[in-house]
C-alpha cells in the first residue's frame, strides 16, 4: 500500500509510485476495496507534495486508459470512471494553475455524459458538470462555463422532482446556487443575462429568489471592464492555442506575484504579434483598480 503520510518523495520517486499503482488497478487478483484504497493513497501523498505535474501524467493515463475502454463497450460504469478520471485530472491542472489545459479531456467525456443521463444516473451527471463549469470559468471560457452551468442546473432541478435533495458526498441541492453561476457566468458573455435566462430562472426559484441570486452575481462580477474583443468569434476560435503560447512564453511559471501583468504582456503581445488581434488588459481597461 502507498502511504500518504510519506514526505521527501521527488518526481522520479513519485512516477515510479504511480506506474506501480498503475500494474496494480490491472491485476484481476487485487480486490476493488484494495484498488480503491492504493489509489486514495497515492493521489493524498501527490496532493500533499503539490506534484501537479506528476498528478497531470497519471490521472491522463487513467483517463486515455478508460476512454478507449469506454469507446469500445461503452457501460454505465465506465461513463461513471471516465468522468470521475476527468474531474481528477481537471484537479491536477488546478493545482498548476493551468485550468485550460483540461478542455481537450472534458470534450472526450460528452459522449459519457450523455449515456449516463439516458442511464438515469443525475448526480453523476450534475457533479461533473457543476465542476466542470467551474473549472471553464478559472479558465475564463465563458460560454463553456455558461453552457455547463444550464447542465448543472437542469439535472438539479430534476433531481429534486425526484424528490433528492442530498447527494451522496453529502451536498445540498439547491436551485438557487446553480441559477447564481448561469447569472454570473452569462454576465461574462457578450450577450449577457438575456431576457430569456431572465424568464427560465424565474419561472424555477420565483421572483424573489432570482432578485437575490441575480444581485449576489451582479456583486460577484463587479465593474471590471474587459476589452470587447474577448467576444468575438476571432478570439474565442484561439483561446486554447493562445494560452498554450502564452505559457511557453512565460516558461511554465504561473501563479507567483503579480503573475497577472507578466501574463497580459505576453497575451497582449501573441495576439497582436501571432493573430492580428489588438486587445487592452484589464489593468490598461481599469486604471483606478490595483491587480495583482
Amino acid at each position: 500500500m502507498y502511504q500518504s503520510g510519506d514526505c521527501g518523495f521527488d518526481e522520479v520517486a513519485l512516477r515510479e509510485r504511480g506506474e506501480s499503482l498503475e500494474q496494480l488497478l490491472q491485476e484481476a487478483h487485487i480486490s476493488e476495496q484494495d484498488k480503491q484504497v492504493a489509489l486514495m493513497e497515492y493521489l493524498e501523498l501527490l496532493n500533499s507534495q503539490r506534484a501537479a505535474k506528476v498528478g497531470v501524467e497519471f490521472s491522463e493515463r487513467l483517463m486515455e486508459r478508460v476512454y478507449q475502454a469506454f469507446s469500445a463497450h461503452p457501460t454505465s460504469d465506465l461513463a461513471v470512471d471516465l468522468l470521475y478520471n476527468c474531474l481528477l485530472l481537471q484537479q491536477f491542472h488546478a493545482m498548476d494553475f493551468d485550468n485550460w489545459r483540461s478542455h481537450p479531456a472534458i470534450q472526450k467525456c460528452e459522449n459519457a455524459l450523455v449515456s449516463l443521463e439516458s442511464d438515469g444516473k443525475l448526480s453523476d451527471c450534475f457533479r461533473f458538470c457543476q465542476e466542470t463549469a467551474a473549472t471553464y470559468a478559472e479558465a475564463r471560457f465563458w460560454p463553456e462555463a455558461l453552457d455547463y452551468a444550464f447542465r448543472a442546473h437542469r439535472y438539479s432541478k430534476q433531481l429534486l422532482k425526484k424528490k433528492v435533495t442530498l447527494l451522496e458526498n453529502g451536498e445540498m441541492l439547491d436551485l438557487r446556487d446553480t441559477a447564481c453561476l448561469i447569472c454570473e457566468y452569462a454576465l461574462h458573455t457578450k450577450d449577457g443575462l438575456t431576457a430569456e435566462m431572465e424568464e427560465m430562472l424565474q419561472s424555477d426559484l420565483g421572483a424573489e429568489n432570482f432578485a437575490f441570486v441575480l444581485q449576489e452575481a451582479n456583486d460577484s462580477v463587479g465593474d471590471v471592464v474587459v476589452d470587447p474583443v474577448e467576444y468575438t468569434p476571432e478570439y474565442l476560435a484561439i483561446r486554447y492555442e493562445l494560452e498554450e503560447k502564452i505559457d511557453d512564453a512565460l516558461e511554465h511559471q504561473r501563479g507567483y506575484y503579480e503573475y497577472c501583468k507578466d501574463y497580459w504582456m505576453a497575451k497582449r503581445l501573441i495576439l497582436r504579434s501571432e493573430f492580428g488581434i489588438h486587445w487592452k488588459s484589464p489593468a490598461a481597461l481599469n486604471p483606478n483598480m490595483e491587480f495583482e
